[in-house]
């Protein structure tokens, strides 16, 4: 771990462009990651959605090659290429072999240069994402969640689906979205993380060489901000068989490290494995759900830890009550415990190390937050250094703010 961190190196172009570059000999493959500051957290009431289009859109050829004619020369390199944004990150990933990267660098460049952006793509992807958002009511799991993310957070940005909302997208035109395009992919906001076999000198005169010229603006900066839950409770009926809720409470933010550090080892304790609390005791012992786990989220400023679990419905009630009683008892926890959790917690971050995709997309991803891309080499540390009495006290002075509750059950039910 120490040798990868050591062998990273940091280059910040004149117009704010940020460059990783990890050289790792035996690697078969070369993965580029572009993170740039994005998504619903940037986002006013009738942009939700804006940065997910463009995300979608910007895949679909360049000024000189269509969406075919693009992706099959992508293809051809033996590479692939793909684009996303979340609540307030986007990225575009391209991975392909080492022997062909300036190759694909070359295609990279004029995609995010020179994007088409081109109307019928643009509809193409519109339908796509509406498509998209009324299928999440499909699975009763993200329908619980979604909703649960509307009682916690409202109108807040992070209340809303990271696909955008249907009225919204609707109104979005070619000219809207290669604004946003403008406004977001200027270098200052970029950070580009390259692993893989190459050769270092010959990669950085590359990227000065294409990106160096490029005008910097001005973009607006991470904020935490001082929301606090709305702690409501939705459950809607809809037509489907399964059940499912989810419960949660305000948690730390992204930007605190230790609390977010205490709250992911707390969570794996929760629910986060087969030997989990909820699931020995919500499944196996108490035959009250037939999946149950919880989840974690650090957002940037109020994030959430929720449980969720799949259901019959005369066991609503008794389900929430279980889940506080255990939310509850994490106070509990015995050091045994607690070790477990850790080495658990410990082995499942490791493996994110073990791909160069991993690599590039972490060390984008927290230097361009802010926390720095030395961050999930640090992170180790943190969970090996985190004790119990720590981790409860952390626990305690968050514990059960906020509740908050979203749930989908059979409209076949009589209430």
């Amino acid at each position: 771990m120490n040798e990868l961190q050591q062998q990273v190196e940091k280059v910040r172009l004149k117009n704010g462009l940020t460059l990783l570059f990890l050289s790792i000999p035996d690697s078969l493959l070369c993965s580029i990651h572009l993170c740039l500051a994005m998504g619903n957290l940037f986002e006013n009431e009738k942009e939700r959605g804006l940065s997910a289009l463009l995300q979608e859109a910007i895949v679909k050829g360049t000024q000189t090659k269509d969406a075919i004619t693009f992706n099959r020369e992508i293809e051809s390199l033996g590479a692939s290429i793909e684009s996303s944004s979340n609540s307030f990150v986007g990225k575009i990933a391209i991975e392909g072999p080492n022997e062909q990267i300036f190759a694909i660098l070359a295609l990279f460049f004029e995609l995010i240069k020179s994007p088409a952006l081109r109307k019928e793509e643009i509809e193409k992807e519109k339908r796509f994402l509406i498509e998209q958002l009324a299928a999440l009511d499909d699975d009763p799991l993200k329908a619980a969640l979604l909703r649960f993310k509307k009682a916690f957070y409202g109108t807040h940005p992070y209340g809303s689906s990271t696909l955008g909302e249907p009225d919204c997208l609707e109104t979005f035109t070619e000219k809207k979205i290669l604004e946003w395009y403008r406004h977001w992919y200027v270098p200052n906001n970029m950070v580009i993380a390259v692993v893989g076999n190459f050769d270092l000198s010959k990669m950085k005169d590359v990227f000065l060489h294409q990106m160096g010229e490029l005008i910097p603006q001005k973009v607006k900066p991470f904020k935490e901000d001082n929301f606090y839950p709305l702690s409501l409770r939705i459950v809607e009926q809809k037509d489907i068989q399964d059940n499912w809720m989810v419960i949660g409470y305000r948690a730390p933010s992204l930007f605190d490290v230790r609390g977010r550090t205490a709250f992911e080892l707390l969570s794996n304790c929760l629910g986060g494995s087969m030997y989990s609390r909820l699931f020995l005791k919500v499944r196996e012992e108490l035959g009250l759900s037939y999946q149950v786990g919880s989840i974690y989220v650090p957002f940037i400023g109020s994030s959430f830890i929720c449980a969720y679990a799949g259901f019959s419905y005369p066991f609503f009630e008794e389900i929430i009550q279980v889940f506080r009683k255990e939310f509850n008892n994490l106070v509990y926890m015995s050091a045994t415990e607690f070790e477990e959790t850790k080495n658990y917690t410990l082995g499942m971050y490791l493996s994110r190390f073990e791909t160069v995709y991993s690599l590039s997309s972490m060390i984008s991803f927290y230097e361009r937050i802010g926390l720095g891309w030395e961050f999930p080499f640090k992170y180790q540390e943190l969970i090996q250094g985190m004790s119990l009495e720590e981790a409860l006290s952390i626990y305690s002075k968050h514990k059960g703010e906020g509740e908050t509750l979203g749930a989908v059950v059979s409209s076949q039910i009589k209430k």
